[in-house]
């Protein structure tokens, strides 16, 4: 999958829960980034192309680092409210005063807030390594292999139902995201028919 049709993916996995309308869109928007973060690895291409093709989907892109860096960024996350602070930030910097948002930090805490949080961390990571593990390959490009048991295996996995770029898949999230918008009311329920069109999408 693409970086944005990971986030959506991320995104989609809370609403589906309906926890949003709990603990704010803040989990949501949270859920998103966490998913595309595997993809860090892929930055080594400033570097050189020889260390991308070792690195990509490699050091990211593990269960190991997936799990620990969920338990880390989860509490982080829900201790010093850093999403909130980043769109107060970028509210500020691009002097955007009508988002109608609430920039209060959390200042509450409890140990199923930080378990939530931690949760859709380390789920929102391993739902990149599931995607890539379906999605591979596509025009001129070969199948590219998940080094998941790093450093304990360097055996590589990949089952490749769905070509990486296929815009199908963006499509759906998009026509899920807008259907969010018309039925606010309903959005656990979209997403949970957005996820499902996904992966029949990428099994048919």
């Amino acid at each position: 999958m693409t970086t944005i049709e990971h986030a959506f993916l991320g995104v989609n996995i809370v609403m589906a829960t309906g926890l949003e309308r709990r603990y704010g869109w803040q989990l949501a928007a949270f859920a998103g980034i966490c998913a595309i973060v595997p993809d860090w690895d892929a930055l080594t291409i400033i570097y050189s192309l020889e260390l991308f093709g070792e690195s990509h989907r490699v050091w990211g892109h593990n269960l190991l680092f997936c799990v620990l860096f969920g338990l880390f960024i989860g509490c982080v996350d829900y201790f010093y409210d850093l999403v909130m602070r980043v769109v107060f930030f970028l509210s500020r910097l691009f002097k955007v005063s009508s988002l109608g948002i609430n920039f209060s930090v959390r200042d509450k805490f409890s140990f199923m807030g930080l378990f939530v949080w931690v949760f859709f961390a380390i789920i929102s990571l391993l739902s990149h390594l599931v995607a890539d593990v379906v999605s591979s390959g596509g025009v001129g490009l070969p199948d590219w292999e998940l080094k998941l048991l790093i450093p304990f295996s360097d055996r590589g996995f990949v089952y490749p139902l769905h070509q990486w770029g296929d815009v199908g898949v963006t499509l759906i999230f998009v026509a899920g995201m807008f259907a969010m918008l018309k039925w606010k009311s309903k959005t656990n329920i979209v997403a949970i028919l957005t996820l499902i069109a996904v992966i029949a999408y990428i099994i048919l």
